[in-house]
């Protein structure tokens, strides 16, 4: 256990040390995010602190953190690129008049220089981290450890062997406390394979058939995103909406208010 805190803050520690230099507007946001991260990051280790309590897989289960944090910075490194090619084509005509816009270009590509090497910092850190390893045979009877091979199968790739592992969790153990969550990454994994209209109702689902999980505001929050992906911005806008309204103190909450501000 003194082991696994140290690998978790030193992590944890690594991102913040990176992402130095982030204005006070948004550290609010980026607080949101880190919390957010670390409270998956606590329920899925319990699980596997059950049957699997190895290193090897709390290490990974970090990697899959950090793997979110890295699309994160990738998206915002085409963010800004996407933002300083705008500034670029609408000013071409008034670049010599404008004195100030080289300095701005120039802030911006100093801006993507730093996200670039938080991202190379991030991407080391995942590389040197062990697999989770796999599970020639799950126990029959044990959800422990069908929940753990149905993750760890979610963080290879294997979105269609790990959809079908989370679903026979969901039908076996219906009223277990991680039921839930599995029922959420039944969603994800159909998320990942771009089946968005699918992926929707599964998310639909962690509120129907557990309305007390604390899933619930992820799963909207994430239903919201499938929604914006479809071009249904009306629709991602009432769900982003109601997250502030029915969890208001949650850390989706505060995502769901910077994605409206967006």
């Amino acid at each position: 256990m003194l082991f696994k805190s140290i690998i978790t803050s030193t992590l944890v520690l690594a991102f913040l040390s990176s992402a130095g230099g982030t204005a006070p507007a948004d550290q609010k946001d980026r607080d949101a995010q880190l919390k957010l991260s670390l409270d998956e990051l606590k329920a899925e280790i319990i699980v596997l602190e059950r049957q699997v309590r190895t290193m090897q897989e709390t290490m990974d289960k970090n990697g899959g953190q950090l793997s979110t944090l890295i699309t994160q910075i990738v998206d915002n490194v085409n963010a800004i690129r996407q933002a300083q090619s705008r500034v670029a084509e609408g000013s071409s005509s008034a670049i010599q008049s404008v004195s100030g816009l080289g300095e701005k270009l120039t802030d911006t590509n100093q801006r993507i220089d730093r996200i670039s090497e938080q991202l190379a910092q991030l991407r080391k850190l995942v590389e040197n981290l062990p697999k989770l390893p796999t599970f020639a045979q799950i126990t029959p009877g044990n959800p422990d450890q069908l929940f753990a091979a149905a993750y760890g199968d979610y963080s290879r790739g294997n979105y269609d062997l790990a959809l079908s592992e989370f679903r026979q969790y969901v039908e076996t153990y219906p009223t277990s406390e991680m039921a839930d969550n599995a029922q959420y990454w039944i969603g994800e994994c159909l998320y990942s394979k771009k089946q968005l209209n699918e992926a929707i109702a599964e998310f639909d689902k962690v509120s129907t058939l557990f309305p007390k999980g604390d899933k619930v505001p992820a799963a909207r929050l994430k239903k919201a995103m499938a929604l914006m992906d479809l071009g249904q911005a009306d629709a991602a806008r009432a769900e982003l909406t109601a997250i502030i309204r029915l969890f208001p103190r949650s850390n989706e909450a505060v995502l769901a208010k910077q994605q409206l501000e967006r």
